[in-house]
């Protein structure tokens, strides 16, 4: 394993671990006890929802956006073709969403009763910035490298589900309004509440990028030497050959036997 995969995996690990404890620490402070099924996460992170572990899980959140930023740099030096620059710009952007929407949990103020909308605005950046960022690097991945289709079919599948309950709810029950707890006293089938397919879907978003980083394979800068020319060039390296390696250093005229010159152009 690189340095770089593991330094990598390091920060990738950290950032789970603060998310899993902003988790904990805003579920078992949220008043009357978190309903996972009927409730969104922007509930559990709120400070008027939830004013004693709201800023817990805000602040988990503000901390993994520094934490998986080196990670964003990881992945986009580490793919072939010259590097996903869209996905990863993409994965940026929800990053930075992420970091609007904890630092406005770690304050306590509501960024829309400044600017009109704030909050929806950054959370729409940071999911969809996710899955973007994801996807995209899955599909580099797979036009580049021929790979499974299967992982980034994975994370795709809560986005595709909730867009349809959605539209279920629409045409059929539009006068449930949005999902809350109510729901579970109304009887509403649990898949077709929101929330379950957001939990879903950060959890597999999450588990995705861990993904991509342990399947990463591309090492930083190394598939060509220092003379522009393949490391790997029908099975030999021109690295530990030799021959290959003085062909490339040396001149055309030196490679001659003696007592011949370089064929001159008839032109």
């Amino acid at each position: 394993m690189s340095p770089e995969k593991l330094r990598a995996l390091t920060w990738y690990g950290l950032a789970a671990l603060f998310v899993c404890m902003g988790v904990s620490l805003a579920v078992t402070r949220f008043p009357g006890g978190y309903d996972w099924g009927y409730s969104v996460i922007s509930r559990l992170a709120s400070i008027r929802h939830n004013p004693e572990g709201g800023r817990w899980l805000a602040g988990s959140l503000l901390t993994v956006v520094f934490l998986l930023w080196p990670v964003s740099r990881y992945l986009g030096s580490t793919q072939g073709g010259g590097g996903p620059t869209v996905a990863v710009g993409m994965l940026r952007a929800g990053l930075i969403g992420a970091g609007v929407l904890g630092l406005e949990g770690v304050l306590g103020v509501a960024f829309s009763r400044h600017l009109r909308k704030a909050h929806e605005v950054a959370a729409l950046i940071t999911f969809f910035g996710f899955y973007g960022g994801v996807l995209g690097l899955y599909l580099h991945r797979i036009r580049s490298e021929a790979a499974s289709l299967v992982p980034g079919l994975l994370v795709v599948l809560p986005l595709l589900a909730a867009g349809a309950t959605q539209t279920i709810l629409y045409f059929d029950q539009r006068d449930l309004g949005w999902v809350s707890t109510d729901w579970r006293e109304l009887g509403v089938p649990l898949w077709l509440s929101f929330a379950v397919w957001q939990w879903l879907a950060v959890l597999l978003l999450a588990l995705g990028i861990g993904h991509l980083i342990l399947t990463s394979n591309a090492k930083r800068g190394g598939d060509r030497d220092d003379h522009g020319i393949p490391k790997q060039c029908g099975g030999y390296s021109t690295s530990s050959s030799p021959l290959l390696s003085r062909s490339v250093e040396r001149p055309m005229g030196e490679l001659l036997p003696p007592g011949r010159e370089r064929p001159r152009s008839t032109r």
